[in-house]
């Protein structure tokens, strides 16, 4: 089973390196960047409805959707920063830089998530092992987008 969803992250990894191409086609024949987001999340709306459907699930009730707090909708917000970043980004990086870029965040957040418990998740320690990880990975970043 770990094996399956391993899998499933590696195709997502490569699905996220296809939307900033994507995006940024897009957004020249619709407007700009910003165009390309409303319709991109648009179409995530509504197939996220057509799966709500499908599948027989309920819509959130108004109580739940009351009660969360105010910081974690910045989900939201953060996926409009992304589609919009990629397509500024991807024509002037090319997508292998842009996507080594992206994954050097990831992996730096990620690290100060873990150590921090941030957003309510339990606390990882990292060894000096992960931590060379990181600084290899952040240097190999630069030799990408380095010309």
């Amino acid at each position: 089973m770990i094996a399956l969803l391993i899998l499933a992250v590696i195709l997502g990894g490569a699905l996220i390196a296809a939307q900033g191409p994507i995006y940024t086609r897009m957004a020249e024949l619709v407007g700009g960047p910003l165009q390309t987001a409303a319709l991109a999340f648009g179409l995530g709306t509504l197939s996220l409805l057509m799966l709500l459907i499908a599948t027989n699930s309920p819509l959130p009730r108004r109580s739940d959707i009351a009660s969360v707090p105010l910081w974690m909708w910045a989900g939201g917000l953060i996926g409009v920063y992304v589609v919009v970043v990629s397509i500024l980004a991807v024509p002037r990086l090319g997508v292998a830089s842009y996507m080594v870029c992206v994954i050097v965040g990831q992996l730096a957040a990620g690290y100060v998530y873990d150590r921090t418990g941030a957003f309510g998740m339990e606390m990882r320690d990292f060894s000096t092992a992960n931590l060379i990880g990181l600084g290899l990975v952040a240097f190999g970043a630069g030799l990408t987008v380095w010309r």
